[in-house]
């Protein structure tokens, strides 16, 4: 009896320090260093103003880039996407000691999602790095159309090669629409 008691208590103690350790072991966060208000520029204004209903577009071209330089390098533990249009796309930093850009995140989302055309919120977390510049480097969006030619002309972004039921080759070109983000976020971890 005197044995089951103690078992009891240490079970109960088991769960109080559980629960209580749940609270203390959540994350916090700090602001959101991206939003200009904190000196970060962007290559579209909407795309660090802190408004979701803005839209962040660039230009249809081939290569299609989103960039934020932040005023000193700041280390990086979260980044928050709010997505438009993006289909295919990577995040990359600039390493300031390899001076080069590397890949921290790579997207090729699926076709059926539901009703909405696009992932609407990409959260990349357990991240652990320090950068003065992010990017993020649009390949395809749901809006970019795919285009049959038979002749190729240059500066075409061919994606395939096929024949015909007659034999004839033609090319699949992709005919390149607005990239779109409503917002990014950056945070590090809190202060304490």
């Amino acid at each position: 009896m005197y044995r089951l008691k103690r078992f009891e208590a240490g079970f109960l103690l088991l769960i109080y320090m559980s629960l209580a350790g749940c609270t203390s072991l959540s994350t916090q966060w700090s602001e959101n260093f991206a939003l200009t208000t904190y000196g970060t520029k962007a290559n579209h204004p909407a795309l660090n103003d802190g408004n979701l209903e803005t839209i962040a577009a660039v230009v249809p071209r081939n290569e299609r880039i989103f960039t934020l330089k932040f005023p000193e390098a700041k280390s990086v533990r979260k980044i928050v996407i709010h997505n438009g249009n993006l289909f295919r796309f990577k995040v990359d930093y600039w390493d300031n000691d390899a001076f080069a850009w590397k890949t921290i995140y790579s997207v090729r989302q699926r076709r059926d999602i539901g009703a909405h055309r696009a992932q609407a919120t990409y959260v990349l977390d357990r991240l652990n790095f320090k950068t003065s510049m992010l990017r993020i480097n649009v390949s395809r969006t749901v809006d970019d159309d795919v285009i049959p030619k038979l002749v190729r002309e240059p500066g075409d972004r061919v994606l395939t090669r096929r024949m015909d039921v007659n034999g004839v080759y033609y090319y699949r070109v992709m005919n390149p629409a607005w990239a779109q983000i409503r917002e990014i976020e950056v945070y590090q971890l809190a202060k304490k």
